[in-house]
């Protein structure tokens, strides 16, 4: 699953091209036929689990492993072609570590970076030292000049290494888990920089990420990778696609938005779904109530479908961010017949229904009426029991659930982890209700 890569801008120029990168450790394979196609001003974040490749990658492109075949192109010509230091001009590596174990001053750590740009034995010239000031300054780290590296907190050294690999004036800067080892607020120091380097000083970046969330924060184009390969390329959304992410990294997790960014959100979740695949669920939800069934079901490989919603709603953006078809009214109107007579279809069509704590208004009592009237298959509803503390339309939500428990095969559950049950195929008939 490699597609859904950006298009690229139509200003920007191809300067690093990975073309079917084999590399091996003796006789272990640590990247089988990596391509990728990286344009000026990218900010790409590589993603995956411990032993997928990532750290080889950058030390492939940074010409530091030699690969068995295929090759890096930057700026037109093969990596083997370059010197070390006019690669070094084009590429600049920030490591993981902070590799200086002796009492550098911080000016004298940025000053390294000028390495490639010196003549031996000569003294650094004017344009040196602009340079080193201008890294320092832009990194913020200018009054720490006369401060000896070891003694700084880890997000000061995490910048003091920025300044080196700036001094360097790299086109495309690689970097090696830069977040890892720091707190909180050292975190969002690094990354607002990262971005402002790529945004402000229009450098490419390619940043190798071991946190999903802080990933999905920072990146603009997203490489997942598993046991030497590309998995998924693409957008933020199409990476962090909870189907996905449960491939590569084995474990169940739940993908929602966050509130402010709008950016995708990971969770680890030990409550785990295991549907037969391809299990046809209807969810009826709203306000929220939907967001984790969604997740957990889409990651079960269930053919999920869901409203009908209003467009704006907390349930809506997560069915679209998982890629889930929704029937979909405009904000704040109540359900238009369109809307009602697809949902009817879709209920009619799908195996199960789930019905969440969704309150109901005059704006969507439809949706419980179309359960009613055409549900076919299994009805699975959340705390039904407390039905009349979410109902908001003088009793007559309460009226149709109990027409439908009367009427319809239906199952009661309490929360997530009562669901698997009732999804998989002994369990599907209808005990619990």
């Amino acid at each position: 699953m490699d597609g859904g890569s950006l298009p690229p801008s139509p200003d920007a120029q191809v300067t690093l091209s990975i073309l079917g990168l084999e590399v091996r450790y003796d006789a272990h394979p640590a990247l089988k036929g990596v391509s990728l196609e990286v344009r000026e001003g990218d900010l790409w974040v590589i993603l995956g689990p411990n032993g997928a490749g990532k750290t080889t990658l950058l030390r492939t492109i940074a010409k530091v492993l030699k690969p068995q075949s295929g090759s890096v192109i930057v700026d037109g010509k093969s990596v083997t072609d370059w010197s070390v230091s006019d690669l070094m001009k084009r590429i600049s590596v920030v490591p993981q570590g902070t590799p200086f174990p002796f009492s550098f001053t911080v000016e004298e750590v940025v000053m390294m970076g000028r390495t490639p740009h010196l003549t031996p034995l000569a003294p650094l010239t004017k344009r040196d030292r602009e340079a080193v000031e201008w890294a320092m300054t832009v990194t913020d780290v200018l009054s720490l000049r006369d401060r000896p590296f070891p003694q700084l907190s880890g997000g000061e050294q995490r910048r003091v290494l920025m300044a080196k690999a700036l001094a360097q004036e790299p086109k495309t800067l690689l970097l090696d888990e830069p977040t890892a080892n720091l707190d909180l607020r050292y975190q969002a120091e690094v990354l607002e920089l990262i971005q402002r380097l790529n945004q402000e000083q229009h450098l490419t970046v390619i940043s190798v990420v071991h946190d999903l969330n802080l990933g999905a924060h920072l990146g603009r184009q997203f490489l997942l990778m598993k046991a030497g390969q590309i998995v998924a390329c693409g957008d933020v959304n199409y990476v962090m696609n909870p189907q996905v992410l449960q491939q590569v990294y084995e474990v169940p997790v739940t993908v929602s938005r966050h509130p402010v960014t709008g950016r995708p959100v990971i969770l680890l979740t030990d409550r785990r779904i295991v549907a037969s695949a391809g299990i046809r669920v209807h969810i009826v939800c709203g306000g929220g109530t939907g967001v984790e069934f969604l997740s957990a079901l889409v990651s079960a490989g269930c053919s999920v479908t869901a409203g009908a919603l209003n467009r704006g709603d907390t349930d809506y953006e997560t069915a679209v961010l998982l890629g889930v078809p929704v029937v979909e009214e405009e904000p704040f109107t109540p359900l238009s017949e369109r809307a009602v007579v697809q949902t009817k279809d879709w209920i009619q069509k799908a195996d199960v229904v789930l019905l969440t704590e969704v309150p109901f208004g005059w704006g969507n009592i439809a949706n419980l009426q179309a359960i009613l009237e055409s549900a076919k298959g299994l009805v699975i509803t959340v705390n039904p029991e407390r039905m009349a503390e979410r109902d908001f339309v003088n009793g007559k939500a309460v009226d149709l659930l109990n027409q439908i428990f009367a009427t319809k095969q239906v199952a009661t559950i309490h929360s997530l982890s009562d669901l698997d049950r009732l999804l998989t195929p002994s369990g599907k008939d209808g005990s619990g209700g």
